[in-house]
C-alpha cells in the first residue's frame, strides 16, 4: 500500500516538478537534447515575460471572481440545503433530483455555451465585470447545495425546535445554529467552488472580451500561439495559476477533509 501511494505521488507530481524546472529554463537550454533536468543555469526570464503581459493583474481579476462566487453560492446553497432538508413543499423532490444532475457543471458547463451565450447577448450582459461571477455562481451551486444538505442532515431538528421555543427566528436559527455546525461542510463546498471558478476556462474565453475583464486560464492558453507553444512563458504562468490552488489545500486542507467525512456528502 505504501509503495502503491508513494507511486500514485511520484505520477501526480513528476508533471508539475517538470513544469515548474521548464519555467525556470532558458531557451537554449528548453530545447537541449537530451533534457536537462537539473543541469542548467535557472533564470526568471520567462516569469518577467508572463508580467510583461498584466498577467498578475488578471490573477487578481480571477481572485475576485472565485471570492464573489464563492460568497454567493455559501449565502444561496445553505438556506437551500436548508430548505430542502426541514421544509416539505410541492415538486420537493423533483426539484432537488434537478439539483443533483447539474452538479456535473461544477466541472464544466460546454454543451451550454452557446445557448448562454446568446442568452446573455440579449440581456446585454457580456463583457461586463459581473457576468462571469453569475455564471460562475450558477455552476457551483448545485455542488454546494448537495454538501451543504448533508451537513444539515446531520444537525439534529431538537436543536430547531429548542432554538424556536427560545424565540429564535429561523434567520437566526440559520445564523446562530445552523452556520457554526456546518463549517466543515461550508469549507469543503467553498473549497471546490473555489477551485472549479479558478479553473474554469470556456466561459471566460467567451463571455469577455476585455483583457481586463478576462480571467487567467484563457491567458495561459494564449501562450499557445499560431507558430507554435512558448514553452518557457507557458510552464511559467501554469505554475503562477497553481499557486492558489496550492495554498488553499494547505492551508484549508484538514477542513476540506473533515466537510467531506463528516456527513458533507451524505446522500
Amino acid at each position: 500500500m505504501v509503495a502503491l501511494v508513494i507511486l500514485l505521488v511520484v505520477l501526480n507530481g513528476l508533471p508539475f516538478v517538470w513544469g515548474v524546472l521548464t519555467s525556470l529554463k532558458s531557451e537554449q537550454d528548453l530545447f537541449r537534447f537530451p533534457p536537462a533536468f537539473f543541469d542548467f543555469a535557472p533564470t526568471l526570464d520567462n516569469y518577467h515575460r508572463v508580467a510583461a503581459t498584466g498577467f498578475f493583474g488578471n490573477m487578481l481579476t480571477s481572485f475576485i471572481y472565485c471570492v464573489v462566487a464563492v460568497i454567493t453560492v455559501v449565502v444561496v446553497g445553505l438556506p437551500a440545503a436548508y430548505a430542502f432538508d426541514r421544509y416539505s413543499f410541492p415538486l420537493r423532490r423533483p426539484l432537488f433530483l434537478l439539483i443533483i444532475a447539474s452538479i456535473p457543471l461544477s466541472i464544466g458547463a460546454a454543451a451550454l455555451l452557446i445557448p448562454t451565450y446568446i442568452y446573455f447577448v440579449r440581456l446585454g450582459l457580456t463583457n461586463t465585470p459581473y457576468v462571469l461571477p453569475l455564471i460562475y455562481a450558477a455552476h457551483q451551486l448545485p455542488m454546494t447545495i448537495w454538501i451543504l444538505k448533508g451537513a444539515v442532515e446531520s444537525i439534529p431538528h431538537e436543536l430547531d425546535e429548542a432554538a424556536i421555543v427560545d424565540g429564535i427566528s429561523r434567520v437566526g436559527l440559520l445564523w446562530r445554529i445552523v452556520l457554526p455546525l456546518s463549517r466543515p461542510a461550508l469549507a469543503a463546498a467553498s473549497i471546490l467552488a473555489f477551485v472549479g471558478t479558478w479553473n474554469e476556462f470556456v466561459a471566460g474565453s467567451v463571455m469577455v472580451d476585455s483583457p481586463q475583464l478576462k480571467p487567467i486560464q484563457p491567458l495561459v492558453y494564449g501562450f499557445i500561439g499560431f507558430f507554435g507553444r512558448e514553452w518557457g512563458p507557458l510552464t511559467a504562468s501554469a505554475t503562477l495559476a497553481m499557486l492558489p490552488i496550492l495554498f488553499i489545500f494547505i492551508l484549508f486542507g484538514r477542513q476540506f477533509v473533515a466537510g467531506l467525512t463528516k456527513g458533507a456528502v451524505k446522500g
